[in-house]
């Protein structure tokens, strides 16, 4: 179980790494856009359109790497006082029931309508450049799929530390907002 969640947590982290390097295309989109339309008066047709998709993606795909790395945003007032055993038992009850009802009508939905821009061949209605909206759409049930992915590892990690608490170590980068 550990080699497995091992692997997974190995795989998003490649995942979130190359996808926050997202980060760097999307301002060389938005300084592209800028200089052109405020230093040659020749606004881009395409530049706010592939800004958002990129956003979209380091959003989507970067899900399961923040998730793995402790970054998401919780509230543990109650739940960081307990013992790791009991934290493990939150988690493995409760915590996983509301992701996975969660988990399950977002990848259903956003598959849906992914499918769909892609079956009707959908394109942006924002600008004249018409770009296909596809392949934005279809980052968001891929990255609910590594999210649940991630939250799988998490749990296997919670299995093995209701067995023995000593047995895994603390969330890699886990923060406390003071």
């Amino acid at each position: 179980m550990r080699r497995i969640a091992v692997g997974i947590d190995a795989c998003n982290a490649v995942i979130g790494r190359s996808i926050s390097l997202l980060i760097f295309v999307m301002i060389g989109v938005i300084m592209w856009e800028t200089i052109a339309r405020y230093f040659f008066n020749a606004p881009t047709p395409w530049a706010h359109d592939i800004s958002g998709w990129l956003q979209v993606g380091y959003v989507f795909l970067g899900g399961a790497f923040a998730l793995q790395r402790g970054y998401l945003v919780r509230v543990d007032i109650i739940y960081a006082q307990l013992p790791l055993r009991a934290q493990a038992l939150i988690d493995l009850t409760v915590s996983t029931v509301l992701f996975g009802f969660f988990s399950y009508a977002i990848i259903w939905k956003s598959s849906e309508f992914a499918y769909l821009a892609f079956q009707m061949g959908e394109v942006s209605s924002t600008g004249v450049w018409s770009g296909p909206v596809y392949p934005a759409k279809f980052m968001i049930p891929i990255g609910m799929v590594l999210l649940t992915a991630s939250w799988l590892a998490r749990c296997m990690r919670q299995v093995l530390r209701l067995i023995d608490p000593t047995s895994i170590e603390p969330e890699a980068g886990a923060q406390v907002a003071g």
